[in-house]
Parts: C-alpha cells; sequence; structure tokens
C-alpha cells in the first residue's frame, strides 16, 4: 500500500481510474432534465441560447461524436476534462515539496464534494471550471514571466469561461481586482481586446435577438418581493456543501492564507471572498444556488494542499474528514444510480421510466409541453421524438421561445401535458416522489399566434370597474388565424398576475375591469391571446408600466 501511495504514478493512476468510474457512472445514472435541456442546445448549434452561452452544447457536441445515443452522448467529454482539470490544478501548485504528496493532492481532490460531480454531468459549470483552470495557469504564467504563450491563453480562456457561463465574468474581475497593476500593460488591454473579439460572435447574436439572456438574468428572473433568511443561511451552507466534510480545514487554511502576498495566491484568495460576497449579497434578492460558487473548488484545494504540507499535524484530522466525505460521497453515487436506495428520489431518479409511462398513455398523438423546458426535453431525449412546447404569459421564457421548429406550428387534436391539476385533465402518470405530470386531449387545431406581435401605444391609462381601451400598433393578422384567435389582456399587481377577456378592432384593444384591491392595483400591462380556448394564452407583447389610473 505505501508503495502505492509513494510511486511516482499515483496522480495519473488516480486521474485514469477517475475517467473510468464517470465514465461508468454517466452511462448507468439517467440525465438530470437540466441536461437534457442543453443536450437539446446542441440539436440547434447556435452563437447563443436563452438561458446560457453555447460551450455546454459544444461539450455536448464533442460526446455526440464518440456516442450517438444514451446518456454518455452527453456526458462522455465532461468525463475527460474532469481529470484533465484536476490535472491543471496540480500544475498549478508551486510547492517545493509537492510531488512527495501526491496523494495528499488525491484525497483533497476526491474530497472535494461538489466539483467531482462535474466528471459524470454536463451542465454550464463543466466547462467553466475547465477553462478556469486554464486561466489560472495562463495568469500564473504572465506573473512569472510575461510571455506571448500567457496573453495567449489568458485571451482565449476568458473568452472560453464567458462562452461557458456569464459567472465567468466574476473570476476575471477578482483577479484583476487583486492585482490593479496589471492594468499597466498595454499588451493586458491587447489580451482583454482579444478576448472581446473571440466573444464578439455571442454578444452579436444576443444583438440580433434582442439580448433575451441579459434580459432574462439581470431583469426578468424572479425577485423575492421580501427579504427571506433561509436564502442567506442557505448560501452559508452551499460554502460548506460543495467542499465536504472537510470544511473546517479548508477554510482555516483560506483564513490563513489571507495574509499571503504572493500575487498568485492573493489571485486565488480573491477569487474566494469575492465569490462568497458577491452571493452573499445577492441573497438578499432571491435564492443563490450553490454551482455558481462552484469555481471557488479550484483555490480551495491549492490553498489547503500548501497548508497542510507547512502544517503536518493537520494532516490527521484531514485524513478522517476527506474519508468521510469520500465515503460519504460514494454512497451518493451509488444512490444516483440505484433508484429505490434511498426514500427521496433524486432530480436523474425516474426519467427515462416517466416518459416510457407518458408514451403509453398517449400513442400516437402529438403532444404539445406546457410550461416546462425540463419535462419537455427529457420527453425529446428519451422518446426519441421532437416534442413542440408553450409557455404561457405568467411563465418564465426558455431556449423553446427561440427554436425556429416551434415557433409559428399548427397541431390537429394535440394532447396538452403538464397542466394543472384544477384544469380538468383526462389523466396522469406517476413522475417521482409522488408528483404526477397531467394531461389532456385538446379538441380541434391549435396554432401558436407566434406571428401575432402586438406594439402598446404610450402612455397607458386605465379604470378600474369600467371598460378600457388601449392604443396598439397591430400586427397584420393572417386569414386563417382571424376567425379563432381571441385575445386577452393580463395585468400584473406587486401581489398577483390574471388576465381578462379583451376585443381587437383595428388600432386598439378593449378589455373591462373590475374594481380591485389596493394591493391588486395592477401596474404593468401585456397582450396575450391563444388560437384554442382550451390552450392557455400566450405573450403577444412586451410588458409595459401602466401610469396612474385616471379614476
Amino acid at each position: 500500500m505505501k508503495s502505492i501511495i509513494n510511486s511516482n504514478y499515483l496522480l495519473v493512476s488516480f486521474l485514469t481510474l477517475l475517467f473510468v468510474v464517470n465514465l461508468i457512472q454517466g452511462y448507468s445514472t439517467d440525465l438530470l432534465a437540466d441536461e437534457a435541456y442543453y443536450w437539446t442546445y446542441s440539436n440547434e448549434l447556435s452563437w447563443g441560447y436563452f438561458d446560457h452561452p453555447p460551450m455546454v452544447a459544444i461539450w455536448i457536441s464533442i460526446s455526440k461524436l464518440f456516442f450517438s445515443s444514451s446518456e454518455l452522448s452527453v456526458r462522455f467529454f465532461s468525463s475527460i476534462t474532469l481529470s484533465i482539470t484536476f490535472y491543471i490544478v496540480w500544475l498549478l501548485i508551486k510547492h517545493p515539496k509537492k510531488n512527495e504528496f501526491q496523494w495528499l493532492f488525491v484525497l483533497i481532490a476526491f474530497s472535494t464534494s461538489l466539483f467531482n460531480v462535474y466528471g459524470f454531468i454536463t451542465v454550464p459549470d463543466t466547462p467553466l471550471l475547465f477553462f478556469a483552470a486554464i486561466f489560472f495557469w495562463g495568469y500564473q504564467k504572465y506573473l512569472n514571466e510575461k510571455s506571448l504563450v500567457s496573453y495567449l491563453v489568458i485571451a482565449i480562456t476568458m473568452a472560453g469561461m464567458l462562452y461557458s457561463k456569464y459567472q465567468g465574468i466574476l473570476i476575471i474581475f477578482f483577479v484583476l481586482l487583486s492585482n490593479l497593476k496589471v492594468l499597466k500593460d498595454g499588451k493586458i488591454w491587447l489580451t482583454a481586446l482579444l478576448a472581446l473579439v473571440l466573444f464578439a460572435p455571442h454578444l452579436l447574436w444576443q444583438f440580433e435577438n434582442d439580448f433575451p439572456s441579459f434580459k432574462y438574468h439581470l431583469f426578468e428572473r424572479k425577485e423575492n418581493t421580501v427579504y427571506r433568511f433561509r436564502d442567506t443561511y442557505m448560501h452559508l451552507i452551499n460554502m460548506i456543501a460543495i467542499i465536504g466534510f472537510t470544511f473546517p480545514i479548508v477554510y482555516k487554511a483560506l483564513f490563513k492564507n489571507l495574509k499571503n502576498k504572493d500575487l498568485f495566491q492573493r489571485a486565488l484568495n480573491f477569487t474566494v471572498a469575492g465569490f462568497v460576497i458577491f452571493f452573499f449579497i445577492s441573497t438578499f434578492k432571491g435564492h443563490a444556488q450553490a454551482q455558481w460558487i462552484v469555481p471557488i473548488s479550484i483555490p480551495l484545494i491549492i490553498i489547503p494542499f500548501n497548508y497542510l504540507i507547512e502544517n503536518p499535524k493537520q494532516i490527521r484530522l484531514f485524513k478522517i474528514l476527506a474519508f468521510i466525505s469520500i465515503i460519504a460521497g460514494t454512497f451518493l453515487r451509488f444512490a444516483m444510480v440505484n433508484d429505490g436506495l434511498l426514500p427521496k428520489q433524486f432530480d436523474m431518479h425516474g426519467n427515462k421510466k416517466w416518459v416510457e409511462r407518458i408514451e403509453k398513455k398517449i400513442g400516437d398523438k402529438t403532444p404539445l409541453f406546457l410550461n416546462s423546458y425540463q419535462n419537455t426535453s427529457t420527453y425529446w431525449f428519451y422518446s426519441g421524438k421532437r416534442p413542440y412546447q408553450i409557455n404561457t404569459w405568467n411563465s418564465r421564457k426558455n431556449q423553446y421561445d427561440l427554436y425556429s421548429y416551434n415557433q409559428n406550428f399548427s397541431l390537429n387534436n394535440p394532447i396538452l401535458i403538464n397542466i394543472g391539476a384544477q384544469e380538468s385533465p383526462k389523466d396522469s402518470i406517476l413522475k417521482k416522489n409522488n408528483i404526477e405530470i397531467y394531461f389532456k386531449d385538446i379538441s380541434g387545431e391549435y396554432t401558436k399566434p407566434d406571428k401575432l406581435q402586438f406594439d402598446l401605444i404610450n402612455p397607458i391609462y386605465i379604470e378600474q370597474n369600467s371598460t378600457n381601451s388601449v392604443n396598439i400598433k397591430p400586427p397584420y393578422v393572417p386569414l386563417n388565424l382571424s376567425k379563432i384567435f381571441q385575445p386577452f389582456v393580463g395585468l400584473k399587481s406587486k401581489e398577483d398576475k390574471s388576465y381578462y377577456d379583451a376585443t381587437l378592432q383595428e388600432d386598439r384593444i378593449s378589455f373591462s375591469l373590475p374594481k380591485f384591491t389596493p394591493e391588486c392595483s395592477p401596474i404593468e400591462i401585456q397582450i396575450i391571446g391563444t388560437t384554442n380556448i382550451q390552450v392557455p394564452p400566450i405573450r403577444l407583447s412586451t410588458i409595459d408600466k401602466i401610469q396612474q389610473s385616471n379614476e
């Protein structure tokens, strides 16, 4: 055993074994619904997508070169890149005794809980961690020699991080903040310009599509109207969860490292502190997900490694905590593969089975999914059939609002899937954890009225308990829709959303409103509509502010 631990090939053996384990895990575990959603990205490659930049689609497309189907068509490349990412992190360590402590690096890396997940799932964080590790390597090289290679690596990896996930800008910002003197280097400005040029196709895509990602992440994401303490303490718990049981020593090492004047160590410290503080502040507006801070895992492997070599008395306790983390992580890996091992199912459990069940129920009918990009994508992946989806006016937008095939379609007698239990469903199937998916038949034709896009003319005034008319710039209504199109007006207050029957009259739309309570007085308005009254209306205009009511 000692010969294995002290072997010069220990790290390579570990990374190879990790690749094999992740390959088996990736093959044996159902896709997460979000992974299925990103898989749909790879079916229509583009410079951008509604929720994220395109790198995750590239990752999956590379996997599809090796596997045409199965979960490995999504995850294969991630199994490779996690091992490579760990190796790059190893290269970032410059401690003179590091080769004597390969076993310690293996222990730290394998016990860092959330990091390891990205070897058998493919989400935007997977390429983000890969490019972040290379970015740190390029920055370290820049600090040492300022060579052409260092500048090029920094430029390419800055673009790579931004193409992976928008959080990449935070890594760049916090590293810059740790060493503002780099701004005096003219070549760094050229490096930033090169990164911007590389990222320009995505910015052009945003412009051509009216900046859907930026609008969603900056303005349209649901935020809390009141502060919830739970969001803040969950952020603190997430800081522990992404590390595992070794967190006391890991964060102690970080605290000790804050005094380190080395510029590279300073960059690591600023990255961790920056992410923690930034998302701590964000919890005052809403929930901060654990994966949003996962880039701090890279510094929190390097910093404890150096600390433990210099403080060998801490190693024994670290070993105990690391083995607890590894045992817990291994058990969770088995639980992910074996549905039923735990009383509650995970997100990846049962996805293939519920698609099979719903396939038997709907037969030859065309499915029309409602308000769930996750269910739509999971169905598409496991059935092999491309479904249609609509997002009602009071739900969040997603990539299905942009897919060309999912616009202006017509369906005869479709089956509407994912409706509420209160909407007179015909039938249902069990999804997981006693959650059911309800569906019902739609009689007649449904045409998605995407071409009907209205412009409301400001200023907009409404009166309660009265009939209102709002001026519009009317769209051309195709003849096949003119007799079946039913418009509505959607109103949003601080507390509620509701919609009302409306009548379209050339350049205006009319509707009647009841008397509102003060807290339900509408502040925003939107035109919505449907071509089949059995199908909920979709948004057909932008959201506009309502001026102070004339009463």
